[in-house]
């Protein structure tokens, strides 16, 4: 009994089985190629309705063995240029003036690399042809070039895929087998032929529960490619958000850095002192000057600062005098002999008041 049933039923396992290696081969032997992009802004002072109609254009510009050519000499590849050209793409995003410029290499740093340069070769075209141009074309880099997310192999969902296509090749290959086997029995006694629709029966309830497992199966594999799906713009969207916070980390740092080597501001001045009320002093009485022995010029001057009525210009004079004599005048301020006279004639004033 279990034999009879393992010689029905190996075509369906080897079906499957066979389906899930061819699946897990195809995963393997994928491509495995990275993208990276890059995306321009096109701008014209004349607005948007004048860059639109322009836009198919400059993406033929983009991929034009021009662009091409001119990556290749300034990376210096090997390569040339049209087997480069057939490395980028370009993409016009919709409702945007943007155009994505996409480099594929089996490297990740390589593409990355292509499509920046790309980007910027095709920034210079469109500012030389098209910068004085009616109407007048600016391309400016949007987004500096990426590596877009790595290949996914899928092995789950192509091994379910893979199961599933072997599923339905195994039970074809077992119902052309049975049908044989029923052709052969015919002149079987009726004893077998009970068992024989027993079986079918029990096949036709299996064969409905292995329907409704595909359907599910079907379904799951729906599900998990939406997932896949979902997982992949998630990514990319992470992608997006580390890179504006590494920018804005940048742009913070930067500032912090410009903040400390800025110079200290010079401390404020202090206030300045209050001015004193002038007291009022008593006006001297006009002093004479007595002479005891040798003139001194230190009597001199006090007599000279108690004539408050002399006039500005007998004050300034008295004064220039004092300067000249306090030069010769001893330490206590007495003045030699040889300056008598000269006292005599400049001060007598004060002398005889």
């Amino acid at each position: 009994m279990s034999s009879d049933l393992a010689r029905r039923w190996w075509p369906l396992a080897a079906g499957i089985l066979a389906g899930i290696v061819l699946a897990i081969a195809f995963s393997l032997l994928g491509s495995t190629s990275r993208k990276a992009e890059a995306k321009v802004l096109i701008t014209s002072p004349a607005g948007t309705a004048a860059v639109r109609p322009l836009l198919g254009n400059l993406r033929e510009l983009a991929m034009s063995g021009v662009v091409a050519g001119n990556v290749k000499s300034t990376l210096r590849l090997p390569e040339s240029a049209e087997s480069l050209r057939r490395h980028l793409d370009a993409s016009v995003r919709p409702g945007s003036e943007v155009i994505a410029i996409t480099a594929t290499d089996s490297n990740a740093d390589r593409a990355r690399q292509l499509s920046q340069e790309a980007a910027v070769v095709f920034g210079q075209l469109v500012e030389a042809r098209f910068g004085k141009s009616t109407p007048e074309l600016h391309a400016a880099g949007l987004d500096s070039a990426h590596v877009l997310a790595g290949p996914d192999r899928h092995f789950l969902r192509n091994g379910l895929i893979g199961a599933l296509i072997g599923f339905l090749l195994g039970a074809a290959a077992m119902f052309l087998l049975a049908g044989r086997g029923r052709e052969a029995s015919v002149a079987a006694p009726a004893a077998d032929d009970r068992e024989l629709e027993k079986r079918e029966r029990l096949l036709g309830e299996r064969l409905k529960t292995v329907t409704a497992r595909e359907r599910e199966l079907a379904t799951r594999v729906g599900k998990a490619a939406a997932r896949d799906k979902e997982s992949e713009a998630r990514s990319a969207e992470l992608a997006t958000r580390e890179r504006a916070l590494d920018d804005r980390a940048a742009k913070l740092a930067k500032e912090e850095r410009e903040l400390e080597q800025r110079p200290a501001p010079p401390p404020a001045p202090p206030p300045p002192p209050p001015e004193p009320v002038p007291v009022p002093t008593p006006e001297p009485s006009p002093e004479r000057i007595i002479r005891s022995g040798a003139w001194n010029v230190n009597d001199l001057e006090r007599a000279v600062a108690a004539q408050s009525n002399a006039s500005a210009e007998q004050a300034e004079e008295w004064g220039t005098y004092l300067f000249f004599l306090r030069e010769h005048a001893a330490s206590d301020g007495a003045l030699p002999p040889q300056f008598d006279g000269l006292i005599e004639d400049v001060f007598g004033p004060i002398r005889d008041g």
